[in-house]
C-alpha cells in the first residue's frame, strides 16, 4: 500500500513538474511578445526623445512602460552609448532585449539610440509556483482516493483469494488429515481465482493420496525388509543371526531375573538323501513342514531358529531337565508323524537332537556349540535320538 501510494506520488510530482515547465516557457514567451510590441509602440517616440535630446521626455515614456509591469528594468541609451534613462532593477542573470531607435529626418534614417529591457519572471514563477502546489495537492487526493479504490478491488478478487491459498498452503500437511480449500465466491469475484483455488485443492488431494500411498508401501516394505533381516526367507524362522540375537537377549534377561535358559540344536537325519533322490523341491517342503511342526510345539517365550541347511535351534527360557527331555520328545514325535506323499509308506522323517543348560557365566555360542557336540553324538550313536550332559539326563517317568 506504501509503495504504491509512494510511487504514485512520484510519478505526479514528475509528471506536474514537466507540465508546468512547459506552462513556464509558454507564459514566458507571451510576456516577451507583448513586452517586444510595446517597445515596438514606443520605440518612434523615444527616438523622437533622443534626436531632441529630451531627457524629460525619454525618462516619461520609460515610467510609462514600467508602470504597465512587464519590464523589471529599462535602458535607454543614446547613439554615443551613454546611458541617458535608467528605470527598475537591473538582473544580470536575466535575459535583456535590445531595440534600435532609428529616426527619420530630411528623407533620411538614422540610429539615434538604443532601447533595453528586461522582463519581469517573477509573476510567472510565483503563478507557477502556486500552480503546482495547487496541482501536486489535487493530484495527490485523487491519486490516493484511486489507489484506494484499487487496491480495494485488487484485494477483493485477488489478493484474498491469494492470502487463503497462502494460508492452506502453509498449513497443509500431506501426512495429515486432508481438508479442502474453500472454494466459495462472492459476488463478482474472478473465476480464475475460483479456478486456480479448485485447481490447488486438487492437487492437495492428490498429494496427500500419494503420500497416504506412499506411507502405507514404506511401511509394507520396512515390514518386508525387517521380516527379510530376521527370517529365514525359506521356512519362516528366525534365520541364524536373529537367533543368535535374541538368544543373547534372553541371555542377559535370565541374569538380572535369576532363571535357567537352555539350548537344543536339531538336525534332520539324512536330509541329504531327500534332496539326493527327490530333489531340492522335494527338501525345501521338507524343511518348511518340519519349521512349522516344530514351532507348534513351543511355548510363546520359545525361540526356533535354523542355524543352516537342515539344522535348527531352541532357545527355551526357564529350562529344567525334565522339561527340555519331554520337549526334545514332543519335537521328534511331531516331525515322525509327518507325511509325504514322495516317502515310501513306510518312511518317516526322524530328528537328531543335542540339547544342554547354559551356565551362569557361559557365553551362550559356548553353549551353543556344546548342544552341537551333543547332536552329532547323537547322531554317531544312530540317530534319531536326542543327547545331553551326563548331570542333565533327567529321570524318565513312564
Amino acid at each position: 500500500m506504501i509503495r504504491i501510494l509512494l510511487f504514485s506520488g512520484l510519478f505526479t510530482v514528475i509528471i506536474t513538474a514537466v507540465q508546468l515547465s512547459l506552462n513556464y516557457q509558454k507564459e514566458t514567451e507571451e510576456l516577451q511578445t507583448i513586452s517586444q510590441q510595446l517597445a515596438e509602440t514606443n520605440a518612434p517616440s523615444l527616438a523622437r526623445a533622443l534626436w531632441e535630446l529630451n531627457a524629460t521626455k525619454a525618462n516619461d515614456i520609460g515610467i510609462y512602460l514600467m508602470r504597465i509591469g512587464l519590464f523589471k528594468s529599462i535602458t535607454i541609451k543614446n547613439e554615443n552609448g551613454d546611458t541617458m534613462v535608467f528605470l527598475g532593477e537591473k538582473d544580470i542573470e536575466a535575459h535583456q532585449t535590445s531595440i534600435k531607435l532609428q529616426f527619420e529626418y530630411s528623407g533620411r534614417t538614422g540610429t539615434v539610440g538604443t532601447f533595453e529591457y528586461q522582463i519581469v519572471t517573477d509573476i510567472v514563477k510565483r503563478k507557477i509556483k502556486d500552480d503546482f502546489i495547487i496541482i501536486l495537492i489535487s493530484q495527490f487526493i485523487k491519486t490516493f482516493f484511486v489507489s484506494i479504490f484499487i487496491l480495494f478491488i485488487i484485494h477483493k478478487l485477488v489478493i484474498r483469494h491469494l492470502n487463503e491459498i497462502s494460508n492452506w498452503l502453509n498449513n497443509f500437511k500431506p501426512e495429515s488429515s486432508f481438508s479442502p480449500l474453500a472454494l466459495e465466491a462472492d459476488k463478482g469475484s474472478s473465476n480464475e481465482m475460483v479456478k486456480l483455488k479448485s485447481a490447488i485443492s486438487e492437487m492437495g488431494q492428490q498429494v496427500h493420496k500419494h503420500s497416504t500411498g506412499l506411507e502405507k508401501v514404506v511401511a509394507e516394505r520396512t515390514a518386508e525388509l525387517e521380516k527379510l533381516a530376521y527370517t529365514d526367507s525359506l521356512t519362516g524362522v528366525t534365520n541364524r543371526g536373529a537367533f543368535l540375537q535374541a538368544a543373547n537377549e534372553e541371555l542377559n534377561r535370565s541374569r538380572r531375573l535369576s532363571y535357567d535358559v537352555g539350548v537344543m540344536m536339531l538336525d534332520l537325519d539324512h536330509f541329504k538323501a531327500i534332496n539326493d533322490t527327490y530333489g531340492h523341491d522335494a527338501g525345501d517342503k521338507v524343511l518348511k513342514q518340519v519349521s512349522q511342526a516344530m514351532a507348534n510345539c513351543l511355548r510363546k517365550e520359545d525361540t526356533l531358529g535354523r542355524i543352516g541347511g537342515e539344522e535348527f535351534a531352541v532357545i527355551t527360557p526357564g529350562a529344567d531337565k525334565r522339561g527340555m527331555h519331554k520337549l526334545a520328545s514332543r519335537l521328534q514325535q511331531a516331525i515322525a508323524i509327518l507325511n509325504f506323499s514322495f516317502l515310501p509308506d513306510n518312511k518317516n522323517i526322524t530328528v537328531s537332537i543335542g540339547y544342554t543348560k547354559v551356565s551362569n557365566d557361559e557365553d551362550f555360542k559356548a553353549a551353543l556349540k556344546r548342544a552341537d557336540e551333543h547332536l552329532y553324538t547323537a547322531k554317531a550313536s544312530g540317530r534319531n535320538t536326542f543327547i545331553t550332559d551326563k548331570g542333565f539326563l533327567p529321570r524318565i517317568v513312564s
